[in-house]
């Protein structure tokens, strides 16, 4: 099944029969979100659990709204939202007691944010992907009671310039082999977070090679 970017193409996606799975298109790895109005967009919460959703299965705002205890009215409206920005899609449709219902998947597996500050509002955007990474692993921890896979680490080691690109360059491929990972149907969601930045001023202090005396 291939993805729809617009409404335009509406009348090209057939209605599905009753016994026709909708099945989940092959997306782009990756979107730039670089205007206001998407980095607007992906920021609301609700619009952002929406993303979450519609990343590995297609669903309708009805199906959406189950899970996120809203109504279907509402969660339209951020759907409208997200498609007038390019974040969102209608890939399926489906006769429902006699209404079309659209099936929604995001535009891409990942979005990456390459905004101006002046679009941004001076909000970084590797600490907003980070926050939400922290909510959403609050959620997991509350809600899974068993998770055979859960990991975490928060290491700090003083490396060369050279040994920092190298791990620099190792986190980046285990991010592009996940995103190229073929998504198991019958799987379960799983959130991976990536991260490596130089640490504040305060953990630096001299090498042990300075010839700064102790006192």
């Amino acid at each position: 099944m291939s993805a729809f970017n617009s409404r335009d193409d509406l009348d090209t996606i057939p209605v599905l029969l009753d016994d026709v799975p909708v099945i989940m298109p092959e997306l782009p790895a990756q979107v730039f979100i670089t205007t206001f109005e998407q980095f607007k967009a992906v920021s609301e919460p609700v619009r952002s659990r929406i993303l979450g959703i519609i990343q590995n299965q297609p669903a309708t705002a009805k199906q959406i709204a189950d899970r996120l205890g809203a109504t279907p009215g509402a969660i339209g409206h951020h759907l409208h939202v997200l498609e007038e920005a390019g974040l969102a899609q209608i890939v399926a449709r489906r006769l429902v007691r006699g209404i079309v219902a659209n099936y929604y998947t995001r535009t891409a597996r990942i979005f990456k944010y390459n905004l101006p500050e002046d679009v941004s509002g001076g909000v970084n955007a590797s600490i907003e992907i980070m926050d939400k990474a922290h909510n959403e692993m609050i959620e997991a921890h509350a809600n899974i009671k068993e998770d055979p896979f859960w990991c975490d680490s928060f290491p700090h080691i003083r490396l060369s310039p050279e040994r920092a690109r190298y791990y620099f360059e190792r986190l980046q491929a285990l991010v592009t082999d996940v995103l190229n990972e073929t998504p198991d149907p019958d799987g379960k969601v799983y959130g991976i977070i990536v991260g490596m930045f130089m640490s504040p001023s305060y953990m630096q202090g001299p090498g042990t090679s300075s010839t700064n005396d102790a006192v």
